[in-house]
């Protein structure tokens, strides 16, 4: 049952799992140039968009050049290197320097802009040396300055001397490409852009430029949120989730939530998210340990573990040697008491110290012959040896007789031989006591050792469960800690109650009463509560018996040191690490549309844009307007597009009005075959700007027509003679 249900899992687990297309440019192929095109002037059409151009005969039925609207060339060589859109691999290489003729959706660069005319042509095979003899039917955007279209037509004019061109706006073309009249449509576009978003309102056919509206956000924003968002996510995976990655997934695997809001609580389903998630592979290549046979895992696993152990063994040398150093200098500074001359030596040497008294002195000798006792016994794996006499036999002749009998020197006299004789008793007893714990620790091990034998599954259960035993000691001792440093905590509350209690007994207390603190073996205990920075020696011992532990499973139990590497997790599915889960960043990325403030831009969205669009006009023409509410541009390919808009007018708009929302055709392609269909009708000759049009009007000059922008001549500055 068991094995079923694993298999259930992972064919789940497979069920949503992806790779990146990483898909190369197709280069643009290089056509022909019949000499009927020459003969019978065919136009030339051109959709300019920031994110491709389209370019083709107005004969064919679809654009014979498809390609990003970008240049590229490595920094630092000569023009010449120059390539241009499908001719670059890759945008990611950091030695290429990228251009693009748009500042937004306004071309800028004409230096660039220059260069994709020249690709066009070259492409398309025109031969004619010096001139294009074609007319131009080309796209500008909303609203486009003067300024720009002079550049524009001066490039045409000047430099390929083309016999005219159209101006027309892209989102109208794409208009006029899904209706067969245009005299009397009116519409609401929703022109959704690479680098920007429009609201188009035409009424009567025309459009009012009065009341467009622009948002600046478009497909490109898109694209970096999704990066930034993954690689924020997957850190250890960031230079796998470049720009042209992250553009496949918006495109591949994102789509509008027609309730925003109620699909995040969805996402929060583990059942919703399991069915939902998108799972993008990425490359990756198998570790080649997996190779090895059986007995080379088991030589290869005795070999760490050998290592494992004199690693292990010569930390405790060097630990060994250390404490048995500081032990000794703790002992000479101990030994100036017994030097009934000197006493302001001993202060001295005991303020060089971290010790403030005598007794924290005699505690730390103590805890450090403990310490070196049991270390000396792991090292050597005997009992510790027992406790030495000293060769010199100190006397404590004055300990019997009171203190009213004595003079003054001979009370501080006895009160060094009590400290002597606290300190020489504290050894003997640390001694016999490391003694006693050790012959306890060889005869458990002995019996752990027996039942391993016998009953290898229950030792190892014994053996697990004492680790985290310790482990859990370790973990709450942390914790204690952690709590002491906070004022509430219960633990800082009762370790003040504690010192509170110390200093009332303490206060109380005759003067003449000697001061034992720290004889016993209870003050040490006292002393780690008060001071618990002090106690590392229990969480010394506890780590020491936590390797010891660990060193048995490792020697025993293959699947430990797994355990360990992993995480405690059964199996590391190396797969699974180079996997990025695309949850709800497939609706949180393009919810970007409806709100631009996800990413800091402080203005409104579609919806916010649309209500404020629609409220510039009154009653009756806002119903026209909404009766053809038109999605156009790459955006729009958005599955739930349509039915997001819908669910939004209708709170939006006054209850029972109708409306209706539609997209174009071919989001992507309908604003070139526009623009074609335009330029195969009569009209195009009509509203063509002739180069002796250029030359008399100016390069900024238009004929306007119902699918162009409106043309308000530039003023004139005028000087004033004085």
């Amino acid at each position: 049952m068991l094995s079923l249900q694993y298999l259930a899992l992972k064919m789940t687990d497979q069920k949503n799992i992806f790779t990146f297309k990483d898909e190369r440019p197709q280069q643009c192929p290089s056509l022909e140039y019949s000499t009927d095109f020459l003969h019978n002037k065919v136009p030339l059409v051109i959709d300019n968009g920031t994110y491709q151009c389209r370019a083709g005969w107005a004969t064919s039925d679809k654009p014979q050049l498809i390609f990003k609207n970008i240049t590229a060339k490595p920094r630092g060589k000569k023009e010449t290197d120059t390539q241009v859109g499908n001719e670059i691999n890759t945008t990611e290489v950091a030695k290429w320097l990228i251009r693009s003729p748009f500042d937004r959706n306004v071309v800028t660069l004409y230096d660039v802009q220059e260069q994709i005319f020249d690709y066009i042509f070259t492409h398309l095979g025109l031969n004619t040396d010096g001139y294009i003899d074609h007319p131009v039917v080309l796209t500008e955007p909303v609203c486009n300055p003067n300024y720009c279209r002079q550049q524009m037509s001066e490039l045409l004019f000047e430099c390929y001397n083309i016999p005219q061109v159209t101006y027309g706006i892209d989102a109208m073309f794409s208009l006029y490409a899904n209706h067969d009249r245009m005299e009397d449509i009116n519409s609401l576009i929703v022109s959704c852009g690479y680098q920007t978003t429009h609201l188009l309102p035409v009424l009567g056919g025309r459009l009012d430029t009065s009341q467009c509206r622009r948002i600046n956000l478009g497909g490109y924003h898109l694209e970096t949120f999704m990066q930034r968002l993954l690689q924020l996510k997957y850190p250890g995976h960031f230079a796998a989730v470049s720009l042209n990655r992250a553009e496949e997934l918006v495109r591949d695997h994102c789509h509008l939530a027609p309730d925003y809001n109620a699909d995040l609580h969805e996402w929060v389903s583990n059942d919703y998210y399991d069915e939902n998630v998108h799972k993008i592979q990425l490359p990756y290549t198998n570790a080649p340990g997996n190779q090895l046979s059986a007995e080379q895992t088991k030589e290869r696993r005795e070999q760490q573990i050998k290592r494992l152990k004199e690693v292990t063994a010569k930390r405790r040398l060097e630990k060994l040697a250390s404490e048995e150093q500081k032990l000794q200098e703790l002992m000479s500074i101990q030994e100036l008491l017994e030097d009934e001359d000197d006493d302001e030596a001993f202060d001295r040497a005991l303020q060089n110290t971290s010790f403030d008294t005598p007794e924290e002195l005699q505690a730390e000798i103590n805890r450090l012959t403990i310490a070196i006792q049991r270390n000396r016994a792991k090292v050597l794996g005997i009992e510790p040896p027992p406790a030495e006499e000293p060769k010199k036999q100190t006397v404590y002749d004055l300990l019997e007789i009171p203190d009213d009998q004595l003079s003054a020197d001979q009370v501080l006299t006895k009160k060094k031989q009590r400290m002597l004789k606290n300190a020489r008793e504290g050894r003997l007893r640390a001694q016999a006591l490391q003694i006693e714990k050790r012959q306890k620790e060889m005869e458990e091990e002995r019996k752990l050792e027996q039942r391993r034998r016998k009953d290898f599954n229950g030792w190892l259960q014994e053996v697990r469960g004492r680790r985290q035993k310790l482990l859990d000691a370790r973990t709450s001792r942390k914790q204690k800690k952690s709590d002491m440093a906070k004022r509430r905590t219960l633990a800082s509350q009762q370790r003040m109650k504690m010192i509170t209690q110390l200093a009332a007994g303490e206060s109380s207390s005759t003067k003449k009463k000697a001061d034992t603190f720290g004889q016993n073996d209870a003050d040490w205990d006292v002393y780690k509560e008060i001071h618990p920075q002090n106690a590392d020696s229990d969480s010394e011992v506890e780590e020491e018996q936590i390797e010891e532990l660990e060193a048995m499973l490792r020697e025993h139990d293959p699947e430990f040191q797994k355990e360990l590497d992993l995480g405690g997790s059964e199996e590391f599915d190396i797969a699974e690490y180079y996997r990025l889960h695309l949850a709800i960043e497939r609706v949180r990325v393009p919810e970007l549309l409806f709100q631009p403030s996800m990413i800091g831009v402080e203005q409104a969205g579609i919806v916010e844009t649309m209500d404020f669009l629609l409220h510039k006009y009154d009653q009756e023409k806002q119903k026209l307007l909404v009766q053809n509410v038109f999605l156009t541009g790459g955006n729009a390919l958005f599955m739930n597009f349509k039915e997001r808009l819908e669910k939004e007018l209708l709170e939006m708009r006054p209850f029972q009005s109708m409306f209706s929302v539609t997209r174009a055709v071919d989001p992507v392609l309908d604003a070139w075959k526009g623009a074609r269909k335009f330029a195969i009708s009569p009209d195009r000759s009509v509203y063509s700007i002739t180069k002796a049009d250029y030359t008399e009007m100016g390069g900024e000059y238009l004929k306007e027509h119902f699918l162009s922008n409106r043309y308000f001549p530039s003023p004139v500055s005028i000087k004033l003679e004085k």
